[in-house]
């Protein structure tokens, strides 16, 4: 059965084939398996019917005007998160082969074996959450860093600033010189250059 996606709705499948008893077997029979389903007669067709921002797109590979092969890349960039599964009625390995290289996920022939396609579609759904989660999760690791970094940095220059202040007004402090030599090298500011903010400061 289908399992519903985070935001607890049912998946939503676009089903692309320019033969209408097609379209409609496989539209009852996703309906059974708990999906939400579209219905697209053509490859335009489906690249309009994309703004619904179907979940998975079964797809046919020969169609008028624009076939399934020329619409993936065209559905993909369109939303590149969308799970295609090719539907073809000739057993073609270079085509299945170009398909997949194009960013299908799985290749069916037809007739198409139903326990075939459930396995396929799941499995797709499956690839695509995976995805989702992994690029949100590379997402919040730049965040947590960019916050980090920027924390980092104010508290390395508050230091910086603390410990400049004390050596400037300690003139006659015998350790000034060891000091201002370990925050060159935490800090990894010149000699010279802390030299130079500590004279500024006494000035």
């Amino acid at each position: 059965m289908a399992k519903g996606d985070r935001s607890g709705e049912q998946p939503l499948v676009l089903v692309v084939d320019d033969e209408d008893g097609i379209r409609q077997a496989l539209d009852r029979f996703l309906t059974r398996l708990g999906y939400r389903v579209l219905q697209a007669e053509s490859a335009m067709t489906a690249l309009e019917k994309q703004a619904d921002r179907p979940h998975a797109m079964l797809c046919d590979i020969r169609m008028p005007n624009m076939s399934g092969v020329e619409l993936v890349p065209k559905a993909l960039a369109a939303d590149p998160d969308v799970a295609i599964i090719m539907l073809t009625a000739i057993d073609e390995p270079r085509t299945a082969i170009q398909c997949l290289k194009l960013g299908a996920y799985d290749y069916l022939i037809k007739p198409v074996d139903l326990e075939e396609l459930e396995l396929s579609l799941q499995g797709a759904l499956r690839r695509r959450q995976l995805e989702i989660d992994r690029r949100e999760l590379e997402q919040w690791l730049a965040r947590e860093v960019a916050i980090r970094t920027r924390d980092l940095e104010h508290r390395t220059e508050t230091i910086r600033v603390v410990a400049l202040d004390a050596i400037a007004a300690a003139p006659a402090w015998s350790g000034a010189a060891e000091a201002i030599q370990r925050l060159s090298t935490e800090l990894e500011i010149p000699v010279a250059e802390l030299e130079q903010e500590i004279r500024r400061r006494r000035a």
